[in-house]
């Protein structure tokens, strides 16, 4: 077992990929596993070039946080971090964008369909 699901471990930056980075921690029983840090899981930032971010080699505080029944195991840095919302501040953030986004939508679409509006009329004006 690696560790314990919450967990915050030390780990070590084996590979890179434009998705991730695949970490190597030491479990309990003193082996090692490599678990993935998906790219959203790197900073609290949008990582647009992980290359940036990190480095083969580079030392790492991890947060694991799921250990699947494959044995694939899912870690994130920035919930390592002690200054990391917890997710109920996150998830109301997340609920309220969406709702902004929802409400921006109705916007944009009833905007529009006013726009259509003025130009078949202003159309009709100029065919007379």
């Amino acid at each position: 077992m690696i560790a314990l699901q919450g967990q915050i471990v030390k780990g070590k930056v084996v590979r890179l990929e434009e998705y991730g980075a695949f970490v190597e921690v030491t479990t309990e029983e003193g082996t090692t596993v490599t678990g993935l840090v998906h790219v959203s899981e790197v900073s609290t930032e949008f990582v647009e070039n992980i290359y940036a971010e990190l480095a083969e080699g580079d030392e790492v505080d991890v947060k694991v946080l799921d250990i699947k029944e494959d044995g694939k195991v899912d870690l994130s840095i920035k919930r390592a971090d002690p200054d990391w919302q917890d997710e109920e501040s996150v998830n109301l953030r997340s609920k309220l964008d969406k709702d902004f986004n929802k409400r921006l939508r109705r916007f944009m679409h009833k905007s529009q369909m006013i726009q259509g509006e003025a130009r078949r009329q202003k159309r009709g004006r100029v065919d007379s």
